[in-house]
């Protein structure tokens, strides 16, 4: 099966986020179910098309949840360069910085030295997202 690397694809209009059940609309268009359900309780139209939409014309898209749970699958069989609690483990409990959605807590090397580490903790609505952005700057010999 077809395997995407651009996720924009995969991912829900309204939210921006991947698709965990997606569904397509009367417009045919594709969103997370739970967020056009509220889109259509508050609007009565589609968010693409602004034509009238119901809530009873939305269907399951087995093909989207199929490409994003292989898109997930994929995404774990990267290998990557350093695995928490195998190369890296929390040197504290408590983080060093701490803000609305986000903690860093000091890190240390587990089996071979190396340089200074940090953790980054990532949560909320848009922690798949912005992780995403950090993965990418993986390749950066101090970015974990």
């Amino acid at each position: 099966m077809f395997v995407t690397s651009n996720t924009d694809t995969l991912k829900c209009p309204i939210t921006f986020e991947l698709f965990r059940d997606p569904v397509t609309g009367q417009d045919g268009h594709t969103y997370e179910r739970d967020a056009i359900i509220t889109w259509l309780q508050k609007n009565g139209a589609s968010p693409q098309t602004r034509e009238p939409m119901t809530i009873d014309s939305l269907r399951p898209n087995h093909i989207v949840k199929q490409l994003v749970d292989e898109f997930k699958s994929s995404s774990l069989q990267k290998h990557f360069l350093f695995r928490f609690g195998i190369d890296i483990r929390k040197a504290g409990k408590r983080p060093i910085f701490q803000t609305q959605g986000k903690s860093i807590y000091r890190a240390e090397w587990i089996s071979k030295p190396g340089p200074d580490v940090v953790l980054l903790k990532i949560e909320g609505a848009k922690a798949n997202r912005e992780a995403g952005y950090y993965v990418q700057l993986g390749s950066h010999p101090h970015i974990v």
